[in-house]
């Protein structure tokens, strides 16, 4: 999934590495998290422009040329199985034994740090230019998730907390590092241990190998850090914070729903 993004030193390696490969394999539960036209950069590594140019691609399955959104993703997905191009098997298909996932959802108040925010989208209808208008909603958006995300963090602990002390094995989701430092403040006594973009590689197999071995029941990863991760040891999953794609909270629970659990 990582090369759902063209233009980037992983994905030029990638694309040297599987053009001197007779056989090239991609294998991914999430191949893409957003736009449905990230597949045409993926599908480029296994067989270049095997749906074509890019304004061929979106010319014929997007809205117009250049645009990214496909119209009937249902439709290319058939398409590119009868081109044998994609294989593709669900857990209910072949994990029949799996038990389903179970989710509980917890609403809490907003609180006055969501203030700020509010004060800015009663603004919004005031701004006249198109471009002002974008960068004041993208500021809001930004704001908005992580004032969401700090508010949420005492609640977040404290339900951690009850779980922890219930003898689960907790992956603890979040995206800010402002969310993180709370956890990390509030949840010291628990020696969580982190896997998020601030920890180098080597502190980031060291987290796994502890909460693995039992040395922690609390690991605390980054909402887009849950790529190819083996936790399953955890017995549940909380999300402190949210993502924009759902596909990135489907990923993050798949390291907990295993065989077994």
């Amino acid at each position: 999934q990582e090369l759902r993004h063209a233009g980037t030193e992983k994905y030029s390696s990638a694309s040297l590495i599987a053009d001197s490969c007779e056989n090239v394999i991609g294998l991914s539960g999430t191949p893409i998290y957003n736009k449905g036209g990230e597949i045409w950069n993926v599908m480029n590594i296994l067989d270049y422009h095997c749906l074509g140019d890019w304004d061929s691609f979106t010319r014929e399955w997007c809205y117009g040329y250049g645009k990214g959104i496909v119209i009937d993703p249902k439709l290319l997905g058939e398409h590119l199985k009868r081109e044998g191009l994609l294989f593709r098997r669900t857990k209910d298909k072949v994990l029949k034994e799996l038990l389903p996932k179970r989710r509980l959802v917890q609403e809490i108040d907003s609180d006055t740090l969501m203030e700020n925010t509010m004060e800015k989208v009663r603004l919004l209808d005031s701004v006249s230019e198109a471009f002002d208008r974008r960068r004041l909603a993208d500021r809001i958006a930004q704001e908005e998730r992580q004032a969401t995300g700090v508010a949420k963090a005492p609640y977040v602990c404290a339900f951690v907390r009850a779980l922890l002390e219930g003898e689960e094995k907790v992956l603890l989701f979040a995206h800010h590092h402002k969310v993180v430092d709370r956890i990390q403040k509030e949840l010291k006594r628990y020696h969580p241990v982190f896997i998020t973009g601030r920890e180098t590689e080597k502190q980031k197999d060291e987290s796994l190998q502890r909460f693995m071995s039992g040395k922690t029941d609390l690991c605390v990863v980054s909402l887009r850090s849950a790529a190819g991760l083996n936790l399953q040891r955890a017995t549940c999953v909380v999300f402190g914070e949210l993502d924009w794609s759902p596909a990135v909270h489907s990923q993050a629970e798949d390291r907990a729903h295993r065989i077994g659990q």
